[in-house]
């Protein structure tokens, strides 16, 4: 004889949710649809909370690492260039208070600091999104190694604007777009000795009496804050104290910093 056909279990969905078959026993759990609409909602929302910190966290944090590595690098070839006798005063011409000659700047560059830049090109050309840093009568162009590009102009000192993540966007001061000084003599200024090359230091503030003046604002966070503020009125972009104020609080961007990342 053959064996025996039995007919399947038949099984009902309760009320509860509970699959059961007909004698009642339990089978395994389901979700409703409207559990599972509830449950992606919250996913949502708690997502769309916690994104943006952490993005935002991500951008400090390559600001941060950046913005340190530049002055390092910069500084690491500095040193280097007094190691072998190549650091050397610039020529009257290349840093006069009148405006320097951008010739005599990338001739003392060349046998100074350039070839202690590993991978470095120097003049660079490219086309930078902000078009008043492509005119080359004054502005010379540095595109180091890992992507970093700067843009030099002598008077007084070398004024120097560097972007952190070369010309991807968003090209804005106290995001990517950061300022220094490159000088032959140690910055001393302030009791801190900040190095040949360091953030700009001297930012446009009100006096007293109302007026404008330039003072060194190293040590007075709020100036530093103060300088660091967007001012799309202020053409004057080496004055900007975004990178001395992240170097002033350890290289952090804390959360009182005023440009919005």
């Amino acid at each position: 004889m053959g064996d025996a056909q039995y007919p399947p279990r038949s099984s009902r969905i309760r009320e509860d949710g509970m699959h059961v078959d007909t004698s009642g026993n339990i089978r395994r759990p389901a979700f409703t649809l409207a559990e599972v609409l509830i449950t992606l909602g919250i996913i949502g929302v708690v997502a769309a909370m916690t994104i943006p910190t952490v993005m935002t966290n991500y951008r400090k944090s390559q600001i941060e690492a950046r913005l340190k590595k530049l002055y390092t690098v910069m500084n690491q070839a500095v040193t280097l260039s007094i190691a072998h006798d190549t650091w050397t005063e610039p020529s009257v011409q290349a840093i006069t208070p009148s405006g320097g000659d951008k010739t005599e700047m990338e001739k003392w560059m060349q046998s100074a600091l350039i070839p202690y830049l590993n991978g470095a090109e120097f003049p660079a050309h490219f086309d930078y999104p902000l078009a008043n840093y492509n005119d080359e009568t004054s502005y010379t162009k540095l595109t180091m190694s890992d992507g970093t590009i700067c843009f030099f102009n002598p008077w007084k000192q070398i004024h120097v604007t560097c972007d952190i993540n070369g010309i991807k966007g968003p090209n804005k001061q106290g995001v990517d777009l950061f300022y220094f000084f490159l000088d032959y003599k140690t910055s001393r200024q302030g009791g801190m000795r900040m190095g040949y090359f360091y953030p700009a230091g001297f930012t446009m503030y009100d006096n007293e009496d109302g007026d404008y003046t330039e003072g060194y604002i190293y040590g007075d966070r709020d100036k530093m804050i103060k300088g660091c503020k967007q001012d799309e009125s202020n053409e004057n972009y080496s004055i900007n104290s975004c990178a001395l104020l992240i170097m002033f609080d350890g290289w952090q961007i804390k959360d009182d910093y005023p440009v919005r990342l």
